[in-house]
């Protein structure tokens, strides 16, 4: 895997002054379409999905680097005193944009995609890179199954609402009445998915992933915690907003989380907000569960203290 200290750094995120010409690939192209998909990735992300030879693309990854097709951003060396050698991380570049636009007509935004990756922070790359553990994970596993299929967020969000599918930020839930200082409340989602099945009928998540970076509680609603977040999504969902915002009837919030102690102190958090009733709509998994299985196999812990899988 092409970590990020292999060979002299000059060379790791400095483009070869004449690199050799190449022809765009459908592997190219997929490869980009993955990238802009999860807004960063890291090659060994990209050698899972791709499924083909990891030395093959690896030098498709150098190439597409070195025309600009895509950026590694600066930012990533941040973590390496502190976790050592990791695979190299990927963002879209100027030219793979253009790319997208003119072989797939895929809408990216317009923005110098470059400028954005040169202006993306180590806590941004490193929180964007754990929401893709989990979503490459699904979709890796979604694949080896006959018996369900990944609905990606883009896919949901264009049957939305034309409010929602026109709106700069489509997952942000917005709930009246719960703050008291700006008198609206609201979330934004770290992702959206579905899961469809052979009889037609689907399961819809939110997707939440903590590293532990915020307090689960604090004394004050109006103060960033990880209750108040689950507080308004369960006002939100009570009140159906995501009916009127995402077009769907039944959705979930799925929580990764650091640790066992972390997802106890939630489903604490939940009993409080759901006036001790408990509720199924929150799951909860700790992120070393899903180093030794998918999130289609893992047994998720629910507001009630009950396991179901996603599947259920």
């Amino acid at each position: 895997m092409d970590a990020i200290f292999d060979s002299p750094r000059a060379r790791r995120f400095g483009r070869r002054a004449l690199p050799p010409p190449f022809q765009l690939t459908t592997r190219d192209l997929a490869i980009l379409a993955h990238v802009v998909r999860h807004r960063f990735l890291s090659s060994a992300h990209l050698a899972a999905l791709d499924g083909g030879s990891e030395q093959n693309l690896l030098r498709c990854l150098r190439t597409l680097f070195d025309h600009s097709y895509l950026d590694r951003p600066h930012a990533q060396l941040a973590h390496v005193p502190v976790t050592g050698n990791r695979p190299m991380v990927y963002g879209l570049g100027r030219r793979g944009a253009q790319a997208l636009r003119e072989h797939y007509r895929q809408t990216t935004e317009q923005s110098d995609w470059t400028e954005r990756n040169k202006r993306a922070g180590a806590s941004f790359i490193g929180h964007t890179l754990a929401v893709a553990d989990f979503m490459v994970g699904l979709e890796l596993a979604c694949r080896s199954r006959a018996d369900v299929a990944l609905l990606r967020q883009a896919a949901i969000i264009a049957e939305a609402p034309e409010r929602t599918r026109t709106a700069r930020e489509p997952l942000r839930l917005v709930v009246p009445g719960l703050d008291s200082k700006l008198g609206i409340a609201s979330v934004i989602a770290d992702g959206l998915f579905g899961l469809t099945f052979p009889d037609g009928t689907a399961a819809y998540f939110l997707l939440e992933v903590d590293r532990g970076s915020m307090p689960v509680v604090r004394s004050r609603f109006n103060q960033t915690s990880f209750k108040r977040k689950l507080k308004i999504y369960w006002e939100a969902w009570k009140a159906g907003r995501h009916i009127q915002h995402f077009g769907v009837k039944q959705i979930r919030v799925v929580t990764v989380t650091e640790n066992r102690a972390r997802l106890n102190h939630m489903i604490d958090a939940v009993h409080e907000i759901t006036d001790g009733k408990d509720s199924n709509f929150f799951l909860f998994t700790e992120k070393s569960r899903l180093t030794k299985m998918s999130p289609i196999d893992v047994q998720w812990t629910t507001g009630r203290g009950e396991f179901i899988r996603l599947v259920d």
